[in-house]
C-alpha cells in the first residue's frame, strides 16, 4: 500500500513532468474504478495539470480550471509513466495521455482503488473517506501529536494506522516508526506516558523524513512503473527472523487480517 514516502515522491517526480503539458485523450479500461461526478474523465483532454498535493493517502491534481483530480490508490494502486508505445502493465486502470507523447498509466491488481474529478477544494469533502479523514500526520507539531494521540487508548498501533485518526500512516512505516520508539505495536495507549508519546512523534518525523528522501532518490533514478514499492530501506517491516538492527534479537512477525506486524520484543516491551 502506498503510504507517505510513495506518495510523496510519486508527487515529486510527476510534477515538473506534466507542467506545461497538455491532456490529448483518456481512457478508463476499468472504468468503475473512476467516480468522476458530474464530468467525465474525457473533460480533461485540452487541459493541463498545475500543482500536485498530498493529503493522507491521497494525492490531488489540480486542473488548470479550478477542478481537483483525487486519487486514493487503496492497497495495490500503482503509477507509471511511460511513452505511450511502452508495454502495458496487468489490470490497467486509467490511462491520461499527454502531447508530449507520454502517458500517466495507473494499474491496480487488486481493483481497490478510486479516481473522483471534483470542481474544486470545497467538494474535496465530499468524496467518501475525506469527511471522517484525521489530520495529516505531517502536518501536526509535537504538542498537536500528543494532545491527539493521549485520547487513544487501545493498541498503538491501531491509532497510528487509523486514517480516522492520523492520515497518511500504513501498516509498513508504523513497524518502523514503533520500532525507532521502543513501543511495541499490541501496547495500549493507556500505557503510555506523555514521554512515551513524544518519541513516537519524533520517531514518525525521523523514519518518515528519512524514508521520503531514500524513496525521492529511488524514483528519481528508476522512474514510475519499474516497481510497486520501494521498501528496500526498512529495517524491520517485513524482516521476520533477521536480527534487530539495534539489539540483534530476531524480529518477530504476526499476521492478523492479511497484514503482517513485525517488532523486537528485546528492543519493543509490551510490559514496562
Amino acid at each position: 500500500m502506498p503510504e507517505i514516502p510513495d506518495l510523496e515522491a510519486i508527487r515529486h517526480y510527476l510534477t515538473p513532468r506534466l507542467e506545461r503539458l497538455t491532456v490529448t485523450s483518456t481512457a478508463t479500461p476499468i472504468p468503475w474504478l473512476v467516480r468522476t461526478g458530474s464530468d467525465g474523465m474525457d473533460s480533461l483532454v485540452g487541459h493541463r495539470f498545475g500543482e500536485i498535493h498530498r493529503l493522507g493517502k491521497f494525492l490531488l491534481f489540480f486542473v488548470d480550471d479550478g477542478r481537483i483530480l483525487v486519487v486514493n490508490p487503496m492497497l495495490t494502486g500503482r503509477f507509471h509513466w511511460v511513452e505511450a508505445g511502452a508495454r502495458k502493465p496487468g489490470m490497467l486502470g486509467v490511462v491520461i495521455a499527454f502531447d508530449d507523447g507520454h502517458e500517466l498509466r495507473y494499474s491496480d491488481q487488486r481493483r481497490m482503488g478510486r479516481w473522483y474529478l471534483v470542481d474544486g477544494p470545497e467538494a474535496v469533502t465530499t468524496i467518501p473517506q475525506m469527511e471522517k479523514l484525521g489530520p495529516d500526520v505531517m502536518t501536526l507539531d509535537e504538542d498537536a501529536f500528543v494532545a491527539l494521540m493521549k485520547k487513544r487508548r487501545g493498541q498503538v498501533k491501531n491509532s497510528l494506522t487509523s486514517q480516522e485518526v492520523l492520515a497518511g500512516i500504513g501498516n509498513a512505516y508504523s513497524d518502523e516508526i514503533l520500532w525507532e520508539a521502543g513501543i511495541h505495536p499490541h501496547r495500549r495507549g493507556a500505557t503510555l506516558e506523555e514521554e512515551d508519546w513524544r518519541r513516537l512523534f519524533r520517531a514518525v518525523r525521523s523514519v518518515l523524513d528519512e524514508s521520503i528522501g531514500i524513496v525521492d532518490e529511488t524514483v528519481a533514478g528508476e522512474g514510475l512503473g519499474k516497481k510497486e514499492e520501494w521498501r528496500q530501506h526498512l529495517k524491520v517491516h517485513r524482516r521476520a527472523g533477521t536480527p534487530c538492527p539495534r539489539c540483534g534479537r530476531d524480529i518477530k512477525g504476526q499476521v492478523s487480517g492479511g497484514s503482517e506486524t513485525n517488532y523486537c520484543v528485546g528492543c519493543q516491551p509490551l510490559f514496562e
